[in-house]
């Protein structure tokens, strides 16, 4: 019998997790009447159960029609999970028990019974998934084509699953006759090309096996998908020798090797290209062994592109000593910034520093006066300020003429300069980029960088002036809030809180209402402090009380919180209150949308109800939720929908990126206002609840009491580390839950008598159990104040015990605006977020830690400082 392959346990994890978070979202309001919903049970409540011996009835769907002339409703009070149907509560226990051949047995039985047709195929779909997990392909391919013959929103899904598995047990006839009946305005059609390559290659037709798999392969899939279907057409092309097949063999193989993340599939695929290579004759092998300048290029910038940064540098290296790379032009350009880059990746710092040197000498001189900038030619958000972008292209640049790509070069040279503190050189690299190319959109963030580079080599006037200046010079610019901020921050800094008014005041006259996670209600909230500071304290109050109003449980929310809280308790207490009952007090409006009618939703609507996340998902995208492009109302019901699936991350990442701010600045899912706008009660903390959701709750319950930790903590961590992917690998080798990293692990793993080999921080119930005693470790190291474990856990936790050191007198939050690494600075803003939500959410009603922040960063500290003062 075939084994099926690793999406069955994927397929089993969602199903469980599907049923769990059901249970988990009713739990709060389970049996509370319909009418008494609303502010105190959000719309994530499922319906109350039919009384016990209720006759059959066909399962009602979260889709009620409008009256004439209207959209109509999605109702998510409606939606309930197929094996949420109480005739189904035994199959659904065997299912907790992952006993699926029992389950299936017991859903058999239930299906021999009369019931309503549409009920009979949502059951019977569901029986051949069981049958599938139970490992009978068999069983479960005549399950699906019974399914497919009942018909309903789930044929063409049902075809196409028998399609697939008949495929893998090598009935490539059967398989065939299945994928051509899928239609093709289903979402799964694009993925036809790869069952009918498997069968066709599977009965000999390797020309016709070919097409569909370049169809196949020309889409874009995630790596997990194309990179075993890419090696799967490389090996049938060797079993039909041949000198074209060898050479489109070693093309998909070099694919692999290049372009795979962290070089996934690239050993098989090297064997492959090697055994392709040796069956060619010398003259059509030569090509593949002696690549020209242009492909070693690509190999370069696709390397780079997969984070194979060791075999970036060794293609970058050849590229650099090529004769083409000695004068300036844009393929030299290219190459030695390729090579700053990769070098700077692998933390080799002060050598990338002088790679780009050069680079910046081959991308040629500067562009003459009036000339048209080079960035013309270069693609949209190819750099950002916040991470350097690989300055690798290609073209040839006319001789004595700037490569196309010098801006993002001087710009990714001048942070190479400020990672090693060679300051004069980053800001003359900086400052070149703005003289060069005043109007690129990299400028305003040169001369933010450049300005900081100046300061930290004294020259504090020219930072001064430079940064005041910014938005007159850049009247367009998206860095000119922070170059406001940074001069605000310097003033304060030195104690000089009247100078940070006024570059405050004019952010906030410009920037009204930032949105970004690490920004919302920053200016504001020190521009409040700034007066309470310098004798104004009812303009400060006013001030904190109108973050607490309109940024609700944002990092500057909780210190603004705080604040008000040691000046005036009352005052504090207020404003949260008056928030919280202005949103409440808000009825819940239906989602009305006519995209609900569409056949793609309605397929979403089953796919989420049978557990089967990821087809759901690919339906919703037909709609536009992938590209952002859909109505609120289906963003907001694609969110539900996906969660009840089990699908947590896909799920409150709709609900996440609402804080991003598209283009327009605003973040609209639900209704006709922001959810983030508004806190997490009445119509609201559906919202909320999807986007902070809490699952292996039993787990993180009894190992955050066991490490003395707040459950809120623990989920905060875990939102930001993994997005509650419990099997996720990062790049550094961290695993799981919540990211540990073996040898951390390991010092956990002792006293609790837990495995912490790689494989078993994938399992829940070891990760959270190490991942919450180191927590409870870290908070221990900060006992005056806890929350400094944030910013240990992902920096280590000797970096914060350094940093208050050299400011042990200074408060909380300029402590955390001046944490030197820019990666744990905006991930302390972000735990503390997620804290605020977690406990104000489900904690109850008392302020918790994050509303409750130390004013100082170090309360021993200051207090130590002062008393050793004369």
């Amino acid at each position: 019998m075939p084994r099926l392959d690793a999406r069955s346990g994927a397929a089993a994890l969602a199903l469980t997790a599907a049923l769990a978070l059901t249970a988990a979202l009713g739990a709060s309001c389970a049996g509370t009447p319909a009418a008494q919903r609303g502010a105190t049970c959000p719309p994530l409540c499922p319906a109350v159960p039919p009384p016990a011996g209720s006759p059959p009835a066909a399962s009602a769907g979260p889709v009620v029609p409008g009256a004439a002339g209207e959209a109509p409703v999605f109702d998510p009070e409606r939606l309930t999970p197929v094996l949420g149907d109480p005739r189904l509560a035994p199959v659904q226990k065997l299912v907790e028990q992952e006993a699926y051949a029992s389950a299936a047995a017991a859903l058999a039985q239930v299906l021999a019974t009369p019931l309503p047709a549409a009920d009979a195929a949502s059951f019977r779909y569901q029986l051949a998934r069981l049958r599938a997990l139970a490992g009978d392909p068999a069983g479960a391919a005549r399950e699906y084509d019974a399914a497919a013959a009942a018909g309903g929103p789930l044929a063409d899904h049902a075809r196409f699953a028998a399609a697939d598995l008949l495929a893998r047990m090598g009935q490539p006839d059967a398989a065939l006759e299945r994928a051509r009946a899928v239609a093709s305005d289903v979402a799964i059609a694009d993925e036809i090309d790869r069952i009918v390559a498997g069968a066709l290659a599977e009965k000999g037709d390797i020309e016709g096996a070919a097409a569909h798999w370049h169809a196949y392969l020309g889409r874009s899939w995630p790596a997990s998908t194309w990179v075993p279907e890419a090696l799967r057409f490389a090996r049938a092309l060797l079993r039909h020798p041949g000198e074209q097949h060898a050479e489109e063999a070693i093309r998909i193989a070099r694919r692999v090797i290049d372009e795979a993340p962290g070089g996934a599939g690239a050993g098989e695929a090297k064997e492959i290209r090697d055994q392709a290579l040796s069956t060619l004759p010398f003259a059509r092998r030569k090509p593949f062994l002696d690549p020209g300048p242009a492909d070693l290029l690509a190999r370069a910038r696709a390397l780079l592109a997969s984070r194979q940064d060791k075999e970036a540098l060794a293609v970058a290296d050849a590229l650099v000593a090529l004769p083409e790379a000695q004068a300036p032009s844009a393929f030299a350009c290219d190459a030695f910034a390729a090579r700053g880059e990769a070098l700077g990746r692998l933390r080799r710092r002060p050598e990338a520093a002088d790679v780009y040197g050069t680079a910046i000498e081959r991308c040629g001189p500067a562009a003459p006066a009036g000339a048209a900038p080079a960035a013309a030619a270069a693609p949209a958000g190819a750099a950002t300020a916040v991470s350097d972008a690989p300055a690798v292209s290609g073209g040839a640049a006319g001789a004595g003429a700037p490569a196309p790509r010098r801006p993002e070069t001087l710009y990714n040279a001048g942070r190479a300069s400020l990672r090693v503190d060679r300051h004069a050189e980053a800001a003359a690299r900086f400052a070149l980029l703005e003289k060069e190319h005043p109007d690129h959109r990299l400028a305003d963030d040169a001369r933010y960088l450049g300005a900081r580079a100046l300061l930290a080599l004294g020259d504090q006037a020219q930072f001064v002036q430079m940064l005041t200046a910014m938005p007159d010079d850049f009247p367009a610019g998206d860095m000119v809030a922070d170059g406001l901020f940074e001069l605000a921050l310097f003033e304060m800094e030195r104690g000089g809180w009247a100078g940070a008014v006024r570059p405050l005041e004019r952010a906030l006259e410009r920037f009204p209402h930032e949105r970004a996670y690490h920004a919302a209600g920053r200016l504001p909230y020190y521009l409040g402090r700034a007066h309470i500071e310098t004798g104004s304290p009812d303009k400060g109050k006013a001030l904190l009380e109108q973050v607490i109003r309109d940024y609700p449980l944002s990092f500057y929310m909780a210190l603004a919180h705080a604040r008000l809280a040691e000046i005036d308790p009352a005052a504090a207490q207020r404003a949260l209150a008056a928030a919280m009952d202005r949103d409440a007090s808000r009825p819940y409006t239906e989602l009305r949308s006519p995209a609900f009618a569409r056949p793609a939703f309605t397929r979403a609507v089953e796919l989420a109800r049978q557990g089967e996340a990821r087809l759901a998902r690919r339906e919703l995208d037909l709609l536009g939720v992938g590209g952002r492009t859909a109505p609120r109302e289906v963003m907001w019901a694609s969110a539900f929908l996906l969660a009840r699936a089990g699908a947590l991350p896909q799920s409150y990442s709709i609900l996440r990126t609402a804080m991003a701010a598209p283009a327009d600045g605003r973040a609209e899912i639900a209704g006709n206002v922001e959810w983030v706008d508004h806190y997490p009660v009445g119509r609201w903390r559906a919202a909320w609840e999807l986007a902070y959701p809490r699952p292996f709750a039993a787990v993180v319950a009894a190992e955050t009491k066991r490490s003395g930790i707040p459950e809120a903590l623990a989920y905060a961590i875990m939102r930001e580390e993994s997005a509650f992917d419990p099997k996720v690998a990062s790049h550094a080798d961290a695993y799981g839950l919540m990211q540990l990293i073996v040898p951390t692990a390991k010092r956990m793993a002792k006293p609790l008598g837990l495995p912490w080999s790689a494989e078993a921080l994938k399992r829940p119930e070891v990760n959270v159990a190490l991942g919450c005693r180191y927590l409870s470790v870290l908070r221990g190291q900060f006992s005056d104040n806890p929350l400094l474990a944030i910013p240990a856990y992902n920096a280590g936790g000797g970096a914060p015990k350094r940093w208050i050191a050299e400011r042990p007198s200074q408060s909380f939050d300029l402590w955390v605006e001046r944490i030197p690494y820019e990666e744990t600075r905006l991930y302390t803003k972000r735990v503390m977020t997620s804290l605020a939500v977690y406990e104000l959410l489900y904690a109850g009603a008392q302020p918790g830690e994050a509303l409750r922040t130390p004013l100082p960063a170090s309360p021993a500290a200051r207090s130590a400082v002062a008393n050793a003062a004369p």
